[in-house]
């Protein structure tokens, strides 16, 4: 049983069904496949990027459902001028 999951390997269309450890083991192998991926190639495998991605949303999603916060942040952004940012 290998401690990374490598772009080439199979990962699971749909997140939904599997249990909460079988996405947490899936979270822990991709982590450690994108160290690897920093240390040996300076960069990670963007299909390494998605699969951390959609694993972190789906884990963010049954923290929320769990704790019944909203499913993202709520974000308020302001556009300030450039001279009005450095002003107090």
């Amino acid at each position: 049983m290998s401690t990374r999951l490598t772009p080439s390997e199979p990962f699971p269309e749909n997140l939904v069904p599997l249990d909460v450890p079988e996405v947490e083991v899936l979270n822990s192998k991709l982590e450690r496949e994108l160290t690897h991926e920093y240390v040996h190639d300076g960069e990670p495998d963007p299909e390494t990027e998605f699969r951390h991605e959609e694993v972190t949303e789906e884990l963010d999603r049954r923290d929320a459902v769990e704790t019944g916060a909203p499913t993202a942040p709520l974000l308020h952004v302001v556009d300030l001028p450039a001279k009005a940012a450095f002003h107090s």
